[in-house]
């Protein structure tokens, strides 16, 4: 019964003798950075420095900070660095001013308003009132 015991004991410990702690595969790390990116915002002089060269995507600007990550270990992570600056740079490419929405509406109801107004004048001109 001792030896069995022993041997129980010794088989295992000789298999598993070279385990090593596992390390967050490359895509957690990557949907965290993506996940705390979404947060990023570039303050509104940046962001007009920003305009005038879209791609530059290597820039300070997408850098990780401290107070705009989960886990601030992260930061010295490559790979999570990489996504990150990624992700904020699609965020902030993507972004418009005010002035590009106002512009978007006033075009939008002056389509409106144009198309009721051909409807109106060939009711009119047809004879339905």
């Amino acid at each position: 019964m001792r030896k069995y015991l022993i041997f129980t004991l010794a088989v295992p410990i000789l298999f598993f003798s070279k385990v090593q702690a596992q390390t967050l595969p490359a895509d957690s790390i990557k949907n965290m950075a993506v996940a705390d990116a979404r947060k990023f915002k570039l303050d509104k002089a940046d962001f007009e420095i920003f305009r005038h060269n879209r791609r530059n995507s290597g820039s300070d600007y997408f850098k990780p900070g401290k107070p705009a990550v989960s886990d601030t270990a992260l930061l010295k992570d490559s790979v999570y660095v990489k996504a990150y600056r990624t992700a904020a740079y699609a965020k902030t490419r993507h972004r418009h001013t005010a002035g590009h929405y106002i512009l978007l509406g006033g075009v939008a109801v002056t389509v409106v308003l144009l198309v009721a107004l051909a409807a109106a004048s060939n009711s009119v001109l047809t004879g339905y009132h």
